[in-house]
């Protein structure tokens, strides 16, 4: 028997040919399954990751404006604590400001004990630490919360079923310190401040007043003047223009009793705004030596023992320095020296931009 092996061969090849293109389409369609599987799966994780992205862009904009709003309300507090004293219309202030504000779209709700009155200090480093309670007070500390237990509620997050957290609880505390001070000016006008010293003077003080009605803050300032005797020149008040006014009254004459003038702005300061409330300073002016009166270091112990910080200054070259350094150091300020009348304008400009600060932390 004749076999045609041509024929067999021919046969063979279509079969296995197509055995090959069976296993490819297999292997084929077991890939796609796979690629499906991962892309799938890369989906997945995008859509997380975009859900995290989401969230945590949300929670950054929400503690930025809850920054904000707090922000707002510690200063509404603290500004209308220095006018008008009252602690609830600075807490309903804080209040009206801050829901004006918006964190995560709803307005920002805070309770009254949200609010925290103190005091704030300078420290060594140059930054002021607050400290609740304390006299006088000068700052208000605002904690802004969207927590579940605040007034506002926490923040829901887009994306919590996701991503397994469903509420963002944010907090920010801010302290505005509204330094609201009584200043009494105590000034010689003896007989040796006659001529370009009192020129000298009078032009300095108008420096220092204009400062002063440059700042945020408003000051109330009283003028005492003293040679052997003293006067309360003018009271307490916020026109300033008064000072520059009883200035050009004045007439130098006389010995110098540092003592009676010091005695003098007391009484003003007395008369001023309660001393819970502002910073009571006295700047004591002097170009010559004590030579009347009582011991100017007894005053400036009963001054201390008011809360009055004073200050002193030291004009030309026959002023009692060291009794009026001594007289800084016991009421807790700064004692300063000029020898010219641009030395004096200087001192004053210094003191000026010292008092009237706004903080806020």
């Amino acid at each position: 028997m004749i076999c045609n092996t041509a024929s067999v061969r021919s046969n063979a090849i279509p079969r296995l040919h197509m055995s090959r293109l069976f296993v490819t389409g297999r292997r084929a369609k077991t890939r796609r399954g796979a690629m499906l599987i991962l892309i799938a799966i890369m989906l997945f994780m995008f859509l997380i990751t975009m859900a995290f992205s989401i969230d945590i862009a949300q929670m950054h904009l929400s503690r930025a404006e809850l920054r904000t709003a707090s922000d707002a309300a510690a200063n509404a507090a603290a500004t209308t604590l220095a006018d008008t004293l009252d602690r609830n219309a600075a807490i309903a202030r804080g209040q009206q400001i801050a829901a004006a504000n918006r964190v995560n779209n709803d307005p920002l709700l805070l309770a009254p004990g949200d609010f925290d009155f103190g005091r704030s200090e300078r420290q060594p480093n140059g930054k002021y630490q607050f400290t609740t309670g304390g006299a006088p007070l000068n700052g208000v500390r605002v904690n802004g919360r969207r927590t579940v237990g605040s007034r506002s509620g926490a923040v829901p997050l887009l994306f919590g079923n996701v991503t397994g957290t469903d509420l963002f609880e944010p907090t920010m505390t801010a302290t505005a310190t509204y330094i609201e001070r009584d200043i009494t000016l105590v000034i010689d006008r003896s007989g040796s401040m006659a001529g370009r010293k009192f020129a000298d003077l009078t032009a300095a003080l108008q420096i220092f007043t204009d400062l002063l009605s440059s700042t945020p803050v408003e000051e109330q300032v009283g003028l005492a003047s003293y040679n052997d005797r003293a006067s309360e020149d003018v009271q307490l008040t916020e026109n300033f223009s008064e000072i520059t006014d009883a200035l050009g009254r004045l007439r130098t004459t006389g010995f110098t009793s540092i003592s009676r003038g010091m005695q003098a702005g007391q009484n003003i300061a007395s008369r001023g705004r309660p001393p819970e409330f502002v910073e009571r300073t006295m700047i004591v002016m002097t170009d010559g030596q004590h030579n009347r009166g009582i011991e100017p270091r007894v005053v400036a112990a009963d001054l201390a023992d008011d809360k009055v910080t004073i200050h002193t200054i030291t004009f030309g070259n026959g002023a009692d320095i060291r009794r009026m350094r001594e007289v800084a150091d016991i009421g807790g300020g700064r004692h300063y020296h000029a020898l010219t009348g641009a030395e004096l304008q200087e001192v004053y400009r210094e003191i000026a931009l010292t008092l009237g600060t706004v903080l806020t932390d």
